[in-house]
């Protein structure tokens, strides 16, 4: 029996978080689906210029200090 605790890890590139690569939960997804690092969900926006989580539809949500830059680096 393995009581070895897994770690959170990014819905997108399947790392754990790092101090200087934290990861946030941005939507209302629960599980191994919950954590995504800002790196990766600002690509993710680029690349489907959706402001909206595919499968909980919630509306992604940002801190006030990374609403602009993340936007303005997604579009």
């Amino acid at each position: 029996m393995d009581t070895a605790e897994e770690a959170d890890i990014c819905r997108v590139c399947r790392s754990e978080g790092t101090p200087d690569k934290p990861l946030y939960h941005p939507c209302v997804c629960t599980g191994s689906i919950k954590f995504i690092h800002q790196e990766c969900l600002v690509q993710w926006l680029k690349h489907s210029r959706k402001e909206y989580c595919e499968l909980c539809k919630h509306r992604f949500a940002f801190t006030p200090s990374n609403i602009s830059q993340l936007m303005s680096e997604a579009y």
